[in-house]
């Protein structure tokens, strides 16, 4: 009898063990599969990718504080806001304040200037030669900075190969941060192999409209969902690629805790305006 006992007590312990690695992985498998279906859906379609500037690789501008004196800063390729616009080498040193008022852009080169310092508020193109803050006005928008052009510049894109790409979510996908969404590229330069990367919420990202998720004439930032539906632009900015006519550029959208998305984008011409995801 005391042996027939022990045997169903372990023939109980058993079952319970057995029904609760059962019950695991059955919960394993239903959060696998969960997490399965987030990366396949949560993921970005590529519309179209508009050339927006093509200039040399080697553009440079410097930002000074009066006419061509005061302090002086520099700025090669790419976009500079917060602490990388004060501190445009990257030394620890801040070479600029918010006050500067006359810049020198390399000839055959462009450059956007921005009030706020996330490539916000009133913003102005400039190309290559020396400008001031007097010519600044009349060319911005909106003109004259909306009556504020005095000691506005917080941010500079100091322009190369830019692409505005358009965007949407795929059907089904969830809501999305847009802090959670980047891109990168790859190509050949001057015989080495060239990459970018950014994020859309640092390159500059919108609504079609240029309006945010809110409704407000403004650029995304971290707290901004999209949704299904909405489509919006990406300003891409290449700071280490400076593709030619004729090449090819894979380029992938990632979606972080989502899918990536693969394109190669064929540079058959360099036209401002070309759609190059559909050129023929």
């Amino acid at each position: 009898m005391i042996v027939f006992i022990a045997l169903i007590l372990v023939a109980a312990v058993a079952s319970t063990i057995i029904i609760k690695t059962i019950e695991d992985l059955q919960q394993s498998g239903e959060d696998t599969a969960g997490d399965t279906r987030q990366e396949l859906s949560n993921k970005v379609h590529l519309e179209a990718a508009y050339i927006t500037a093509n200039f040399p690789s080697t553009c440079e501008a410097t930002l000074y504080e009066h006419n061509a004196a005061g302090w002086a800063a520099t700025y090669t390729i790419g976009d500079y806001s917060g602490d990388d616009f004060l501190d445009p080498d990257n030394d620890g040193v801040n070479e600029a304040t918010h006050l500067g008022t006359s810049i020198q852009v390399d000839e055959g080169c462009r450059v956007i200037l921005y009030g706020d310092s996330d490539f916000g508020g009133g913003m102005v193109i400039v190309g290559g030669g020396y400008s001031t803050q007097g010519d600044w006005g009349p060319i911005a928008n909106p003109v004259n900075c909306g009556g504020s052009c005095d000691n506005w510049v917080s941010s500079i894109k100091v322009l190369s190969f830019d692409l505005e790409l358009h965007m949407r979510l795929a059907a089904g996908s969830n809501p999305i941060f847009a802090s959670d969404i980047s891109w990168s590229a790859s190509c050949e330069s001057g015989g080495f192999a060239g990459f970018d990367s950014e994020g859309i919420v640092y390159g500059g990202s919108s609504l079609l409209d240029g309006t945010n998720t809110a409704g407000v004439e403004a650029d995304f930032d971290e707290d901004d969902i999209i949704d299904v539906g909405m489509f919006f632009k990406v300003q891409a900015t290449f700071k280490n690629c400076s593709p030619s006519s004729g090449t090819n550029i894979p380029f992938v959208i990632h979606v972080d805790g989502g899918a990536t998305t693969h394109h190669m984008l064929s540079l058959r011409q360099t036209e401002l305006g070309t759609n190059i995801l559909f050129d023929p």
